[in-house]
C-alpha cells in the first residue's frame, strides 16, 4: 500500500467512525512509518498515540489506519473462542475477511452500534 492511500484511509476512518478514534491529531512534522519505508514525504496524516506517559517517556504514534488494522478484531461483533480453546477469550474472526472495504464497513458499523448504546 502506498503512503498516500494510507493517509486517505486514515482520514476516511475518522470521518465514518469518530467515536472509535478519540484523541486523533494531524501529524504535520513526521512522515508515517510506511512513508519512511517508501522514502516518500507524506505529511498531515491523521494519527493516534504519541505524547508522553506518566514517567515522561515518549509513546509511539501510529496512523489511524495502522491502528485500526492492528485492533479491529476487538471492536467487531465477534464471538469469543470457547473455554478450553487455545485462544480462549480472544475474538473468533475466522469467517471475516479483513479487506479494505470490509474493514471500513466494520468501522462504520461499530460506530453506529456505539452511538445506539449511548
Amino acid at each position: 500500500m502506498k503512503a498516500r492511500i494510507e493517509k486517505k484511509l486514515s482520514r476516511r476512518l475518522v470521518e465514518i467512525a469518530p467515536s472509535i478514534f478519540v484523541g486523533v491529531w494531524i501529524d504535520k512534522d513526521e512522515p508515517s512509518e510506511l512513508a519512511y519505508k517508501q522514502r516518500t514525504r507524506v505529511s498531515h496524516v491523521w494519527s493516534v498515540g504519541g505524547g508522553t506517559d506518566y514517567w515522561g517517556e515518549g509513546q509511539d504514534a501510529y496512523t489511524v489506519w495502522a491502528e485500526w488494522k492492528s485492533n479491529w478484531p476487538w471492536h467487531g461483533p465477534f464471538d469469543s473462542f470457547p473455554e478450553g480453546h487455545e485462544f480462549e477469550c480472544y475474538p473468533d474472526t475466522g469467517s471475516f475477511r479483513p479487506t479494505t472495504r470490509n474493514l471500513l464497513k466494520l468501522a462504520a458499523d461499530c460506530d453506529l452500534a456505539s452511538k445506539a448504546t449511548a
